[in-house]
């Protein structure tokens, strides 16, 4: 049986951990984080690992393990300790070969500089993996989560506004860019069942993984949205390419950087570097999930409303 440890117990390791639950064959679920967590600890078939990301408690805990999954986001240098401490743990152990960094971008080939707070973080060790022949590795990403288009109560994701642009009760959407620019978003859920599949399976894995629900435009999303909700009339407001240069030009020595990164995360959006390259998403689907349905926007939300629970 294999042994999957998934570290950071956040609101996609909820996703992560339901659908290795449910792998064909069995998977034993290793827990990974600084403190015990509710909704973990009710989880059957997991074991719960207390580690404080030092080398030597992460070089302990992989010791029987064979695949290692990290969830742990931070936009600061805590991201890159415990990555660095993950490295050098499966390097130690005589089991844990194979490794999926937290990443969760959008086409970090085309676009290695968005978001920008990724460059001293992801980007960094992702060099660290580059240099090394020891781990097999990939790096996956689904462009952003459509969770954020249904009811906090339909999914385990925390709203992030105003970083996500949508706000559906004030009836408001804040467009960087034209509104033309190609936009990824793919289901929380899916990508749970993508990370499932890609660590219980021993099909080698690509440098770069990409998965995709739907890519489209933010001027289509309105179309969508008004059709979804006829009774809604979204108010929209855009900031050109220029502006929110300026913008990060502001805030740039900020002491507090939440502009900065909302200014960095909308020149996400407004390069067109959230969407994922939909080739590689073809190609990889018939590869590693040819048997994963990826829900598109209007089949989740429809989803979501007939819900009674997460989906």
């Amino acid at each position: 049986m294999l042994t999957i440890a998934v570290a950071g117990l956040g609101d996609l390791a909820k996703y992560v951990v339901e659908e290795l639950t449910g792998s064909s064959p069995p998977v034993k679920i290793v827990l990974l984080s600084r403190e015990s967590r509710p909704w973990f600890d009710q989880q059957s078939n997991t074991i719960f690992r207390k580690t404080d990301y030092s080398v030597e408690s992460l070089t302990k805990h992989l010791a029987d393990v064979d695949v290692l999954i990290s969830l742990i986001h931070s936009n600061d240098h805590f991201y890159n300790d415990v990555h660095e401490a993950m490295i050098t743990a499966c390097k130690t152990s005589p089991r844990c070969k194979r490794f999926i960094p937290s990443e969760c971008g959008g086409d970090i080939e085309k676009f290695p500089q968005h978001p920008e707070f990724y460059v001293p973080t992801h980007r960094a060790i992702q060099k660290l993996l580059e240099q090394q022949n020891e781990i097999e590795y990939t790096l996956f990403n689904q462009g952003w989560f459509m969770d954020y288009f249904i009811p906090a109560n339909r999914s385990y994701m925390k709203r992030i506004l105003p970083v996500w642009p949508l706000d559906l009760e004030k009836e408001t959407i804040r467009i960087p860019g034209t509104g033309e620019e190609p936009i990824t978003f793919t289901s929380a859920r899916d990508a749970g069942k993508a990370l499932a599949r890609l660590v219980s399976s021993n099909i080698p894995w690509e440098k770069y993984i990409y998965i995709a629900g739907e890519t489209t435009t933010w001027n289509q999303v309105v179309k969508l949205i008004e059709k979804i909700y006829p009774d809604k009339k979204l108010q929209i407001t855009y900031k050109s390419l220029d502006e929110l240069e300026q913008d990060r030009t502001k805030h740039l020595h900020d002491e507090d950087p939440t502009e900065l990164w909302l200014a960095f995360m909308d020149l996400w959006n407004a390069t067109g570097a959230s969407a994922v390259p939909m080739d590689k998403v073809e190609q990889q689907k018939k590869r590693y999930f040819s048997n994963i349905y990826f829900s598109n926007i209007e089949e989740f939300i429809r989803a979501a409303e007939k819900a009674d629970r997460v989906i």
